[in-house]
């Protein structure tokens, strides 16, 4: 099969334009890796950068007409709220990609919409408050504490300590930082204590979940952190200093399978396809409780999702070509696909 791994252009380096280095380089870590675990696998890839001209890229893809668009993109222009653009530039062009469709990808970028999805069809999600750019505060009682983040970010993009607030004035604070900075509306989520979960889904029509991640919060006493901010998901260090870590997560089986079948459902209720990563509160009390959705979570092969894989007994290898072949037999390319 041909593919052509479709990736955000600044991770693509002059240097070496189709990622056929060995280098542990973070810069384009991920797309290295899952372009390189396709070569292994005998699928001819091909490594194309979207953008910066829009009309350059669509005429790249049709030249090489790839038979499967492995999409790599995270945003265009820099903004990850149109990264459901890019999904829908492909469907225009009837080219086949892995990962979720536009819809399932704004359903999933919207955070407040999404938990109205799910909470309508009683899945069990924090209470929560919008709170648009020209207003100041939520309509209606807030029950304190609140976590306030950017309504549209990913990655943690925007959440801080400060990010858990007690009162009217340090929320006040928050909306005008995240209004002023982001440019964006802002969620108001009633704070969950618990552990933080991590699930992985594969499938389409027959869905698989992955072995349960989670962060684990050490020195959790005073000012240490409880939430995934930004600097818990992106610094080393800072997770080193405060005994945080990401592991497997240790459960009884009947638990296990019920938030299975809970993440599961929520795959469906939001479109997603081919491959997804579920984020849940578990509380004192077992109580399950949606987080947010990932849709094409990232694959490089130290994360949760290719983690949560390997101690499923999947190797990194076979979980790229895996999601290769979900979204080929999706769109009917069953006789192209290779096991």
């Amino acid at each position: 099969m041909k593919i052509v791994a479709l990736v955000d252009h600044e991770v693509r380096s002059e240097a070496d334009p189709q990622f056929e280095s060995q280098s542990k380089d973070e810069h384009g870590l991920m797309e290295r890796c899952v372009i390189q675990a396709l070569r292994r696998r005998g699928y001819e890839t091909l490594a194309l950068p979207f953008g910066p001209d829009v009309r350059k890229t669509m005429d790249a893809l049709v030249e090489h007409s790839p038979q499967l668009v492995f999409n790599l993109t995270e945003h265009f222009e820099g903004d990850r709220r149109k990264d459901s653009h890019v999904a829908a530039l492909l469907e225009l062009l009837h080219l086949p990609f892995t990962g979720t469709g536009p819809s399932g990808l704004m359903l999933c970028r919207d955070k407040a919409t999404c938990k109205r999805v799910l909470g309508y069809h009683r899945i069990r999600v924090p209470q929560f408050w919008s709170v648009p750019l020209e207003k100041n505060r939520p309509a209606g009682r807030v029950h304190y504490p609140v976590i306030a983040k950017p309504v549209y970010e990913d990655g943690s993009d925007g959440i801080s300590l400060a990010s858990i607030v007690h009162t009217d004035e340090e929320l006040r604070e928050r909306l005008r930082m995240i209004h002023e900075r982001m440019k964006q509306p802002v969620i108001c989520e009633e704070y969950v204590e618990g552990r933080e979960l991590y699930v992985g889904i594969l499938g389409n029509d027959r869905l698989s979940a992955l072995p349960p991640r989670e962060l684990r919060f050490g020195n959790t006493e005073g000012d240490g952190p409880h939430i995934a901010t930004s600097r818990v998901k992106w610094d080393k260090a800072y997770r080193k200093k405060w005994k945080i870590e990401y592991t497997d997560a240790e459960l009884p089986q009947p638990l296990v399978d019920r938030i299975a079948r809970i993440s599961k459902r929520i795959y469906g209720l939001l479109s997603l396809r081919d491959y997804a990563r579920i984020d849940l509160r578990l509380t004192a009390s077992n109580e399950v409780v949606f987080l947010e959705a990932n849709p094409n979570p990232d694959l490089s092969p130290d994360d949760d999702l290719a983690l949560s894989a390997i101690k499923g007994g999947m190797e990194y290898d076979a979980l790229i070509a895996r999601i290769a072949q979900l979204a080929a037999r999706r769109s009917g390319l069953s006789g192209e696909v290779k096991e």
